[in-house]
């Protein structure tokens, strides 16, 4: 997991999943040219809401007052 105060690409593995994505959803749109950014940042947008989900699915639940979930 990143360090707090960094940004996404001090994470490898993050760039090459970006990347990968966005192949992928280039790939599924019939490999239009000339929207390279248009693929690269839906790629990062994707995998920026699948990182911080896999935060918020590492934190505790939530207990309701009473001690209830």
């Amino acid at each position: 997991m990143q360090k707090a105060g960094k940004g996404p690409w001090v994470d490898p593995l993050f760039q090459q999943k970006v990347r990968h994505t966005a192949y992928f959803l280039w790939e599924q749109d019939g490999k239009p040219n000339g929207q390279e950014q248009q693929y690269w940042f839906g790629a990062l947008e994707r995998r920026l809401r699948v990182r911080e989900a896999d935060v918020m699915l590492q934190r505790p639940p939530l207990a309701l007052p009473g001690g209830q979930f």
